[in-house]
């Protein structure tokens, strides 16, 4: 294994560094992704990090990731990667490897990635090495911005507070149009598939980024909130002053993602402010 030098990624250009080793399990059939090591910048953002790989097989992507540590310039992960992978695959496959960070509104974010084919040619099985990782990666997004939020829930009062902080980015087809409109954000409340009760937040002056600062409040029995989901509907009025749907998000035990895990960390943590930034969809 090639140790990591200091002086030496010094020497390197400010691009993050990702180390690692792939080995294949022909009796598990699972690809491994082990000696993970990253190193990156002081500028580089997030206060955690983490690697993700994934790998399309017969059936789909399958996907696996590392735990969150702190970011440091050097960053290593005790544990591996573990993706199946039919041996046949193996060389028309193609493994990818992703850097992200996290910041301490659970906000995940690309520093760079890897695209390794196992033909066994560009990536020796079996073989620790340094890549250089590609920082013009963009996330994935069919969203039309993000909305930042916190929620928790009061055992003692029945209570569910969801504190519509700020978002940003807001864009959508009519946004030309939009601009100076005024910008509202619809919360409803449901139990599995029935809507509870919906409230509104007041109006904030349609920029790219609108600040609302507003808590809602909704009375919701502890029995009921493992099956309830809250959505969210930004707002925005056209020419005519009808509303206009500029993106929504749902948070809930039903959903996936930062959605899901959202709502994961509120049930866990009861009394206390989770604050998450979430995409919003069309």
């Amino acid at each position: 294994m090639e140790a990591w030098n200091p002086e030496k990624a010094a020497s390197w250009n400010q691009a993050p560094k990702l180390h690692y080793r792939v080995d294949y399990d022909q009796q598990k059939a699972e690809l491994f992704v082990t000696r993970l090591e990253a190193v990156t910048s002081d500028h580089d953002g997030g206060c955690d990090c983490y690697v993700q790989g994934s790998v399309a097989n017969r059936t789909g992507t399958v996907e696996a990731q590392t735990a969150l540590k702190k970011r440091r310039r050097h960053t290593t992960w005790e544990e591996g990667l573990a993706l199946p992978l039919a041996e046949e695959e193996l060389p028309t496959a193609t493994l990818l490897l992703t850097l992200r960070t996290c910041d301490r509104f659970s906000r995940h974010s690309v520093l760079g990635e890897l695209r390794l084919g196992l033909d066994g040619g560009s990536v020796p099985l079996g073989a620790a090495q340094w890549g250089e990782l590609k920082t013009s990666v963009k996330e994935p997004s069919a969203g039309t911005g993000e909305v930042l939020l916190s929620i928790s829930y009061l055992p003692a009062a029945n209570r569910l507070l969801v504190v519509l902080i700020k978002a940003k980015n807001l864009h959508s087809n009519q946004s030309k149009a939009l601009l100076g409109k005024d910008v509202s954000v619809k919360v409803t409340l449901k139990h599995q598939a029935q809507k509870l009760k919906k409230k509104q937040t007041k109006r904030a002056k349609h920029k790219i980024n609108p600040v609302w600062n507003e808590m809602i409040m909704f009375e919701l029995p502890d029995e009921l909130l493992q099956a309830s989901s809250v959505e969210l509907e930004v707002l925005g009025q056209d020419e005519a002053g009808q509303s206009c749907a500029l993106g929504h998000c749902s948070l809930g035990l039903h959903a996936s993602g930062s959605e899901r895990s959202h709502w994961e960390e509120m049930l866990k943590n009861p009394r206390r402010q989770i604050a998450m930034w979430h995409q919003l969809h069309l």
